[in-house]
């Protein structure tokens, strides 16, 4: 039985404006690529008879207000034997593991099955075979240090040995792209494949030039242009931060239709404005750093002549905390 968008869950007030939309969850919101997903790195069994019609997106995000800088969600329903099934994945941008992951999980599910709950008519919800559908959470993390938020609810509960069966419990399914298998990753040759080994090469740091320039010219020319044009924006929020120049994002686009400026000048016009992001970036951070050092040293002396710290973090931006240790 197809499936069909849920519109009854409309978009938030104001929406959420993030990269992670213009990147992974752009791609994973093409349910073909949801669907690879799903076949390839989660490979349980009950994905094999999944078809692409089974598929719909949820347009509601659940992610809280403290984490919506770091954090996009993205919902999936599914149709089993007449049966909602709901993929509750969440994309975790950043490059330390957080450890209340569990209880984070916790909250976005109750939130959505609440949801569900109340855009059930009452006498449809009080029915004795009335039953609220089952939820799979999905981590899909890209950072730099190894997993290690424990697996299941459970163990972020204290003394959950003690009362066995009677606690909530449940366990997520963990992606993880830096420590994914690169020749794994390579078995197939879909869009979301080119993703995950581009951003492992980042997060190796092997992303250079030449890696690059090398992937690209083999693959983009036989890639559907759909699917290219889906890549460039993965690279210009992710390789780019959001830096790509809109001249050169329009040399890519009209490359990637097969026209414009040859592969080998594109590339090394990419070269160059890849050079010269790490540049701005470098002299950003730098200033940063120097200027924190020297708010530091005002800080020192107006401690040292007795300024209360509340007024020195007001003039200084330190925080308590900072000013306290100098």
């Amino acid at each position: 039985m197809a499936a069909t968008n849920d519109e009854t869950q409309a978009q938030d007030a104001g929406g959420q404006n993030l990269k992670h939309d213009e990147s992974y969850k752009s791609v994973l919101s093409n349910a073909a690529n949801f669907l690879h997903f799903l076949k390839k790195y989660i490979a349980a069994p009950w994905t094999a008879d999944i078809s692409v019609d089974d598929l719909a997106t949820v347009n509601k995000s659940f992610v809280t207000p403290e984490y919506s800088e770091i954090d996009s969600d993205l919902i999936y329903k599914l149709k089993i034997k007449d049966s909602d099934v709901y993929f509750y994945v969440l994309v975790e941008l950043q490059s330390q593991v957080d450890h209340t992951m569990p209880f984070r999980l916790l909250r976005y599910m109750v939130e959505l099955l609440n949801d569900i709950f109340k855009n059930k008519e009452k006498d449809i919800r009080e029915r004795k075979d009335f039953r609220l559908p089952a939820i799979v959470p999905i981590i899909l993390y890209n950072g730099n240090d190894n997993w290690t938020a424990v697996r299941t609810y459970k163990e972020y509960t204290e003394n959950y040995e003690i009362f066995g069966d009677y606690i909530i419990d449940f366990n997520y399914l963990l992606f993880d792209v830096k420590r994914a298998d690169e020749a794994a990753i390579l078995s197939t040759k879909k869009i979301l494949d080119t993703v995950f080994l581009l951003d492992k090469w980042r997060l190796e740091n092997k992303t250079s030039m030449k890696d690059v320039e090398a992937f690209l010219e083999k693959y983009l020319p036989n890639m559907p242009e759909e699917d290219a044009l889906e890549l460039l924006g993965w690279i210009k929020h992710i390789l780019y931060k959001g830096n790509l120049s809109s001249e050169n994002e329009e040399t890519f686009r009209n490359l990637l239709k097969g026209g414009g400026k040859p592969m080998k000048h594109a590339l090394e016009i990419w070269r160059d404005e890849m050079i010269d992001v790490a540049t701005r970036e470098a002299t950003r951070e730098a200033t940063h750093k120097a200027k924190h050092e020297e708010d530091i040293k005002i800080a020192s002396a107006m401690k040292a002549e007795g300024m209360d710290v509340y007024t020195i973090s007001r003039l200084t931006g330190l925080t308590i905390d900072e000013i306290l240790q100098l």
